[in-house]
């Protein structure tokens, strides 16, 4: 009787042994893994931001939505934008832009050539463009102007004030009217740079 009290006690202890060892061993824990992971992360991060930051900086589209800007662009020619050249310096005669005609936040992107910049007195006449008292210079081969609307005469652009007209002159809607007149900063989206399909 003693002796299977003893089997039994020690059979107990046993059990109580294997279930509560204070004593084992911990897991240790691999850094080299958590390193790859970590660096993989790491890399996966940086190479989404690069992503998006090109893709805001370069990949906004505006549709070229008329013929106000043929031959240079066909209508449903799909523009891609440049946002951030506008914010290390400042917009230049002939660059093409695209932008929201007198802060209409509903309205949908237009898109002009810049042709008078701040400071510049510009007006038309006889259907030619005069910018600072000469002859504006063309690189592009375009009509005689039909209507110069409010540039009939002499207007002399103010701090942040634009003047854009489309190539297609005679089938634009430019600065020469009331519904668009000048373009300030603000209203600029960016300079179009390439147009899709390439």
């Amino acid at each position: 009787m003693l002796l299977s009290n003893i089997n039994l006690f020690s059979r107990f202890t046993h059990r109580r042994n294997d279930g509560l060892n204070f004593n084992r061993r911990r897991k240790k824990i691999n850094f080299d893994k958590l390193k790859v992971v970590f660096i993989f992360a790491l890399e996966v991060a940086i190479t989404v931001s690069l992503a998006y930051g090109v893709v805001e900086a370069f990949g906004k589209q505006v549709e070229c939505s008329n013929a106000s800007m043929e031959p240079t662009y066909q209508t449903t020619d799909i523009l891609l934008i440049n946002t951030i050249v506008y914010k290390l310096g400042k917009p230049k005669a002939g660059d093409v832009i695209a932008f929201k005609p007198k802060s209409n936040v509903n309205a949908s992107f237009s898109v002009k050539r810049i042709i008078a910049t701040p400071g510049d007195t510009i007006y038309i006449n006889n259907g030619r463009i005069y910018l600072n008292d000469e002859l504006y210079k063309e690189n592009l081969d375009v009509e005689r102007i039909d209507n110069p609307g409010i540039a009939a005469t002499p207007i002399t652009l103010l701090d942040d004030q634009y003047f854009v007209l489309g190539d297609n002159r005679n089938s634009s809607e430019d600065s020469r009217y009331e519904s668009v007149g000048f373009v300030s900063s603000e209203d600029i989206l960016g300079k179009v740079w390439a147009k899709y399909p390439f």
